[in-house]
């Protein structure tokens, strides 16, 4: 089924880039979906490569201090551990960490599945 979803995922792709362009977060949210599937497929390049460009879209189009930027950093961390690149894996969560304590405090909710002992159990 993940070949169907992604084919769904490529329509609203080609959809949502004529309807907003290639610089809206809508956009970039599409383009993070598409990044799950292939995380789901395994197929970890093709993931990361989605993952960058909806990290980018959001850097623009939201800035730097907003919380679903700070998730796609996360989704970078989890992918590059998925690839055993563990030191980029550590550079973008703990960018996530730092943004998300800026935006949401002290919280002791976690925010993301990945922390520190999954980058270094692997």
């Amino acid at each position: 089924k993940y070949t169907q979803s992604l084919d769904y995922y490529l329509r609203s792709k080609t959809i949502l880039k004529e309807y907003y362009g290639e610089s809206h977060p809508e956009y970039a949210w599409i383009l993070g979906n598409i990044g799950w599937i292939y995380t789901d497929m395994g197929e970890y390049t093709n993931a990361l490569k989605y993952f960058l460009m909806c990290e980018t879209i959001q850097k623009t189009s939201l800035g730097e201090s907003h919380l679903e930027y700070a998730y796609s950093l996360g989704n970078i961390a989890m992918t590059y551990v998925c690839k055993g690149e563990y030191s980029k894996a550590l550079e973008y969560y703990s960018r996530c960490e730092l943004l998300k304590k800026k935006i949401l405090g002290e919280s002791p909710v976690s925010y993301t599945h990945l922390t520190l002992p999954t980058i270094y159990s692997v």
